[in-house]
């Protein structure tokens, strides 16, 4: 079955979402809607380890109760609502009460856990953060040593605060109690509430400095209430969350729309599928805690689908999503095989929009590659050809409106970018099908263009992942001196496998049928760079092809002298390659020469 929305379907969706959000107009609200309908019930399951006896449990009597006093621990601290919570630590219920109770006292800013110290300190700058939240010394990552010193660097940050990462709620070691009158002092929501900027998130990469987006109270309720319905959560869920609280896959589509419904959110340790552990326990996880509902990006389906099943119970699965990048066809075939089940939903979305745009609902078959439909509330449109189209579409770049668009960048210099006559962008290519689904193609800034060929990397990847002993593919464009850019090829192997780098590339002629999309390069690597929330990181991809295209040129014209290729992505310059150079003037000369006609900046240092 295809799918659609009749037009009266659509209509009671719209009805029933608003009818939500303007009961619940904050966060908070929305959470105690969740303790209102499954008072004793387990709000979060914490796993110390992928294999915890006794895991970590807060029913939702007691997770309001520790959000009041979290809010009022904030609150005796001088926390005021403009100001900024930052918090740098991973999945545990520490962490959770002091995202959603911040966004109560004052304004969350959760951060990538990836970041360098660099962003980090750009970021709480950027945000005014008074107060910064880090794990104990010694947590993995290094998370509390890269941050020591940077309440003497930033001057609007007060006070470091470890939280730990044992399930205790404790901040700096106070532990918290729950207030059992939480309820009295909820309170009643105002339209200035609604619209209240109650967190920020960042956006972009892990060093310079990422962009930070406004949330309000509704963008987020919109949200989370879209994806609610989309899953069909009720109170009877079981929730695997593994993504990070500071991606909005984790914290909105995954956490706070199971929150809202009343259902149970499993936290599978502080790190998620980032740890091994989890990944080779992921079946028996799924069968001991009888989860209903899982949400993993596509590199971590790949992972979990090699591992053996051994006869674990998953009856009681009834909907996996995924997210953050298209799902290669390859990587959804291998996980299906594994579960048993019918398909993989998709959901697609973004920062800027607080979430989900478009998921598969509950009720409605996948239809092919397709990210589904409009969540409830939400608009979308396809800009190509200078005009905008509302239904089937050509290829374009996907346009979304609704409460869930966020409330502009801390910079507001990098707002107006973000809009097209007030519609957000999302920088994606994709085409409206007849049924009103959406088909995602990629980033268009992934586009490799070869000598004015636009080139869909998506199309290179899933045949390299149809090669025996390919764990994950992906594609960039390598610099070129003639077509400007060519296909590069990059792939890791299965645990075990070993890959024959010349059958992959007879293998990659023989069935790209575009001549210009089969790969000039390939190359095998131990590990693809990956996002914190598993989605293959390009720009490190991008900057090794720099780097190999570079050292071509000076390996055919420089044969003589020592040389080094370094890429550098520098929030201000962009991408180029520093090249350390021993030839004499002459040399030099020649080499400049050559390497301008790569479309890549190159800086040459070193003895001439």
């Amino acid at each position: 079955m295809a799918l659609g929305f009749s037009e009266g379907e659509r209509e009671r969706l719209d009805r029933d979402a608003m009818a939500i959000v303007t009961a619940h107009p904050r966060v908070i609200d929305l959470i105690a809607r969740g303790a209102l309908l499954n008072p004793t019930g387990n709000a979060l399951v914490y796993l110390r380890s992928a294999t915890d006896e006794s895991p970590v449990a807060l029913t939702y009597d007691d997770l309001m109760g520790l959000l009041q006093a979290a809010t009022d621990w904030f609150r005796n601290f001088g926390i005021t609502s403009s100001d900024a919570i930052a918090i740098l630590t991973p999945s545990c219920p520490a962490t959770f009460v002091a995202l959603w109770a911040g966004t109560v006292a004052g304004i969350a800013n959760p951060l990538n856990l990836l970041f360098s110290r660099e962003a980090i300190a750009a970021q709480l700058k950027a945000a005014g953060a008074k107060i910064l939240f880090v794990p104990p010394p010694g947590a993995p990552g290094g998370l509390y040593e890269k941050v020591v010193g940077l309440d003497q660097e930033v001057p609007t940050l007060k006070r470091i605060v470890v939280l730990p990462l044992d399930g205790t709620v404790a901040f700096d070691g106070d532990v918290l109690r729950p207030d059992p009158a939480w309820r009295d002092k909820l309170g009643t929501a105002t339209a200035d509430d609604a619209n209240r900027v109650a967190a920020m998130l960042p956006t972009g990469g892990t060093t310079g400095h990422p962009k930070i987006t406004r949330l309000t109270n509704l963008n987020m309720v919109a949200s989370s209430v879209g994806s609610m319905l989309s899953i069909g959560t009720t109170a009877r869920d079981r929730a695997l969350v593994a993504l990070p609280l500071f991606h909005v896959g984790g914290a909105f589509v995954g956490s706070l729309s199971s929150l809202a419904a009343g259902a149970a959110i499993y936290l599978p340790t502080a790190f998620g599928m980032r740890n091994p552990e989890v990944v080779t326990q992921f079946w028996r996880i799924l069968e001991r805690f009888a989860i209903t509902f899982a949400g993993l990006v596509p590199t971590s389906l790949g992972a979990v689908a090699a591992v053996p099943v051994d006869g674990a119970d998953l009856s009681k699965l009834r909907i996996v999503a995924t997210g953050a990048s298209t799902c290669p066809p390859e990587i959804e075939r291998r996980f299906l095989a594994a579960w048993g089940g019918d398909a993989v939903r998709q959901v697609y979305g973004m920062t800027e929009f607080s979430g989900a745009i478009t998921q598969v609902p509950h009720d409605k078959s996948p239809d092919g590659a397709a990210v589904g439909l409009p969540v409830a509330l939400a608009q979308f449109a396809v800009l190509a050809d200078g005009q905008l189209h509302h239904g089937p579409s050509p290829m374009g770049e996907l346009l979304a409106r609704g409460p869930q668009v966020f409330a502009g960048y801390v910079d507001p210099r990098q707002t107006e970018a973000a809009f097209h006559d007030g519609w957000l962008r999302t920088g994606d290519l994709c085409k409206i099908e007849d049924s009103g689904q959406v088909l995602v193609t990629g980033r268009i800034k992934d586009l490799i263009i070869r000598g004015g060929h636009n080139i869909d990397p998506a199309m290179i990847e899933d045949i390299a992942m149809q090669f025996p002993g390919v764990s994950l593919a992906a594609a960039v464009g390598r610099p070129d001196s003639y077509s400007g850019e060519v296909p590069m090829l990059f792939v890791s192997a299965t645990p075990g496998a070993s890959i024959d780098a010349a059958a992959l590339a007879d293998f990659m002629n023989e069935r790209v049928a575009d001549s210009t999309a089969r790969p000039k390069a390939i190359e095998i690597v131990g590990e693809i760079p990956l996002t914190p929330v598993g989605k293959i990181f390009k720009p490190r991809l991008r900057e090794i092809a720099a780097e190999q295209a570079v050292r071509q040129v000076l390996s055919a014209h420089a044969a003589s002298s020592a040389f080094t290729a370094q890429a550098i992505t520098d929030p201000d310059r962009g991408l180029f390659v520093r090249v350390t150079f021993e030839g004499d003037a002459a040399a030099t000369t020649k080499v400049t020469r050559e390497l301008g006609l790569l479309p890549v900046a190159t800086q040459i240092v070193g003895p001439t």
